[in-house]
């Protein structure tokens, strides 16, 4: 008995540490082709780039809800229009990193 509750803590232990790994992979990342279809999809005038209402209707509505309109302003401004033209290629979309500046 107690070698299987040390046995459990000790597979429970290895499940937290991995968890951060196994989140890098999870369902919240996108692959690039993934990205290029949810690019076409919303590229509506299909004019190859995305403007920022375009861009609203990429982000999945839980991400919306998650980080709120300051977030996702910035995410706008700084991570995706950071030359401010007011557009976001395909190139910079598919290429786009979802982590922390730096």
């Amino acid at each position: 008995m107690k070698i299987t509750a040390k046995l459990g803590l000790a597979l429970a232990a290895i499940a937290v540490c991995a968890t951060p790994a196994l989140a890098q992979q999870g369902p919240g990342r996108m692959t690039p082709e993934q990205r290029a279809e949810r690019f076409e999809a919303s590229d509506t005038n299909k004019d190859g780039k995305l403007d920022k209402a375009e861009w609203l209707t990429a982000m999945p509505a839980q991400m919306k809800e998650r980080m709120g309109e300051e977030r996702i302003e910035q995410m706008w401004s700084m991570r995706l229009d950071s030359d401010g033209d007011g557009f976001v290629t395909k190139d910079e979309f598919v290429n786009m990193q979802m982590g922390r500046p730096g």
